[in-house]
């Protein structure tokens, strides 16, 4: 009876060992799948705010040549029909998101309109105060500026949106007056079809929402309300839209990774071996103690102690090929003393990826951790800092230095496990380069100009107001060069719309030439009207830097044959200002225009400065 409680003892602390190790191969596991679940939200939130701010770029850009002609109504005055056709014919081939473009008079009645073919309905359409679009449509023309309605239902059938844009004509006294609406018609499910058909995008299911209510549905496969995603969709003013996006089970596919699961069936795997060999430990002690009866009993144990040695042996292969199974994970798996700094596990991944053998890598973080993992002891104390705050899974991005110098970027998971009274480091490393790569060419790619290769409009609205900020701070003067190809559209005309791209691109790499400074920046700014901003400069500077312009495009020796100096020209627009003083960049920006305005009415190839007018 004596003997028989020890025993029981022994199996009661086996089975309390036991449920130690699962629960914590458990809790290791369940940690894991928090950070996988967290991981996969945070990439399926970032790739559904890139299609957005895609959608958005896409259609910013098509809506370009809608806001040019425009501007040249408001400029020019009110265009020919036959030039007003032509152009709009353009913006019709260019975009097939559009339902139609329409002029309505400052009456508000239809004047002209493209197609006619699938729009006889609105021919005779008369904008009255009734209509869903009428206040909005007067809040537009009070103030100046182009606006996208609310959608509502077509005459033609189905639910559109429409983009104000009003227009402006002189009276004989010079005054400005309005002279009705320029209307880009949109059906939306033929926009968005448009749009996402161009980005060819099948990672998402797509809503569009406004004010809660869909009006527009393109799913792939099952919606998941779990992992949908709301992203705001700016159009213009109009901040009533929303994006719904759920992602599609192949974008699920690619984002999922078995290692949870790797980690939770070696674990228990683990376990169950390791309080095996425990007990067999345990039965081969009370047998020792029972072979001290004399020799027989003595080559009986030996015997047995064999048989013993043998399920070791396979237990240790067992345990081996469990160790073998994370060796074909991609990301590393490591398992370390902090104090010590030495290695309990870790998998291929961790050592190879770098470049070094499992010694090499062992050797380098027992004595110089420094040169393997920068900041790595800072790195501990950010993991203890999170421990005590009740928050022991940790998340970071950190550069790890390769076996021949170079760094790679590794967002690592980690945490430390007290087991036993013995503190254990236990991390995952994965090489997200890639994904950190294509982040910053999705930013490039946002604030670029796809033909010309110069920042956007967009950047350039960024910038100015930055580098306003700034200068405001240090007393420094900040200079605008508004730009624009003279006659581009008699050259256009006569050449073809190749070599006007073409024409603009090599203006552009002029342009960039002229860059000297950090901060400076060569922006198109729309059309064949291009904008320099020129940071710490003065006027003579920014005279400098207009007249450099001149001889590089005079160097080009274009071919023009509608311009008068046969050759390709640009007239130039120059204002500087001191953002200490003055304070918005707005009146920069109105200066050069002026200026530039200023130049092609002297002549064009020319530079002019802008001047205070005199008082009266």
């Amino acid at each position: 009876m004596q003997s028989a409680r020890p025993a029981w003892l022994a199996r009661i602390a086996l089975v309390l060992l036991l449920a130690l190790l699962c629960g914590t191969t458990v809790a290791i596991w369940w940690q894991l799948e928090q950070h996988q679940t967290q991981r996969l939200q945070e990439r399926v939130d970032a790739q559904a705010r890139a299609l957005a701010q895609q959608l958005e770029s896409r259609l910013d850009e098509q809506l370009q040549d809608l806001r040019i002609l425009g501007a040249l109504w408001n400029h020019r005055g009110r265009l020919p029909r036959d030039e007003w056709d032509l152009y709009v014919r353009f913006c019709l081939e260019g975009f097939s998101g559009y339902q139609s473009i329409q002029w309505l008079d400052s009456d508000l009645r239809m004047r002209w309109l493209l197609p006619v073919q699938g729009n006889e309905a609105a021919r005779n359409f008369q904008l009255q105060p009734e209509h869903p679009n009428y206040a909005m449509a007067m809040e537009v023309k009070g103030s100046g500026q182009p606006r996208f309605s609310g959608s509502f239902a077509l005459l033609q059938g189905g639910r559109g949106v429409i983009l104000y844009t009003p227009l402006y004509i002189r009276n004989p006294q010079g005054e400005r007056v309005f002279d009705g609406f320029l209307q880009g018609v949109f059906r939306v499910e033929r926009l968005m079809d448009e749009l996402l058909g161009r980005l060819g995008s099948r990672s998402f299911n797509v809503r569009l929402v406004e004010r809660g209510e869909p009006i527009y549905r393109h799913e792939i496969d099952e919606w998941r309300p779990r992992l949908q995603q709301e992203v705001p969709l700016r159009l213009l003013d109009n901040p009533h839209f929303t994006l719904q996006l759920s992602p599609t089970a192949s974008l699920l596919e690619r984002l999922d990774s078995p290692l949870p699961r790797l980690v939770l069936g070696g674990g228990l795997a683990i376990s169950l071996l390791l309080v095996a060999a425990l007990a067999l430990a345990l039965e081969n002690t009370r047998r020792a103690a029972a072979l001290q009866a004399g020799n027989r009993r003595l080559n009986q144990e030996i015997d047995r102690r064999q048989v013993v040695e043998q399920v070791l042996r396979d237990s240790r292969e067992r345990l081996q090929l469990v160790v073998d199974l994370t060796d074909t994970s991609p990301d590393g798996l490591f398992i370390i003393d902090p104090q010590s700094r030495d290695i309990l596990h870790m998998n291929r991944a961790t050592y190879a990826s770098l470049g070094y053998s499992a010694e090499e890598f062992g050797r380098l973080l027992k004595e110089d951790p420094e040169s393997l993992l920068p900041g790595f002891d800072g790195w501990l104390r950010q993991l203890r800092e999170a421990q005590r705050d009740e928050d022991p899974g940790t998340l970071i991005q950190r550069e790890m230095r390769r076996n021949d110098g170079s760094r790679q970027a590794a967002e690592i998971n980690a945490q430390l496990v007290e087991v036993n009274g013995h503190e254990y480091l236990i991390g995952i490393s994965r090489d997200n380069s890639e994904r950190l790569q294509l982040e910053a060419q999705l930013q490039r790619l946002s604030q670029q100009d796809g033909l010309t290769g110069l920042y956007n409009r967009r950047y350039f609205d960024r910038q100015l107001h930055s580098e306003w900020r700034r200068l405001s701070r240090l007393g420094k003067p900040l200079a605008l060069l508004m730009l624009d190809i003279d006659h581009f559209k008699a050259y256009n005309d006569a050449l073809g719309h190749l070599a006007g791209d073409d024409a603009l691109r090599r203006v552009g790499d002029v342009l960039q030439q002229c860059m000297q400074r950090e901060g400076d920046a060569a922006c198109r700014y729309g059309g064949e009207e291009f904008a320099l901003i020129l940071t710490d400069t003065d006027q003579d500077g920014a005279e400098h830097v207009a007249e450099r312009v001149h001889q590089l495009i005079a160097e080009l020796n274009l071919s023009h044959p509608g311009s008068p100096l046969g050759r390709l020209s640009i007239s130039i627009g120059l204002a500087t200002a001191d953002p200490s003083h003055d304070q918005d960049p707005q009146v920069l920006v109105e200066r050069s225009d002026q200026a530039l305005y200023q130049a092609k009415h002297a002549g064009r190839n020319r530079s002019c400065n802008w001047k205070e007018p005199a008082a009266g």
